[in-house]
């Protein structure tokens, strides 16, 4: 009886690493979609900054 509980026991711990692992994946697709939304909203500043330097040394 003792290896089946080993084998129960190792079962339930593989299906907690599953959902642990599943929730790492869903949190790092949120912060690369973060990421991403900073990264394009920092595009059109810098292509903002630029020309009104541009416009000052004019």
């Amino acid at each position: 009886d003792e290896p089946k509980r080993e084998k129960e026991a190792s079962k339930k711990i593989k299906k907690k690493s599953k959902k642990r692992s599943k929730s790492k994946k869903s949190k790092k697709s949120v912060e690369d979609t973060v990421v991403k939304d900073a990264e394009s909203s920092q595009m059109p500043e810098t292509d903002t900054i630029i020309p009104k330097i541009t416009l000052d040394n004019e």
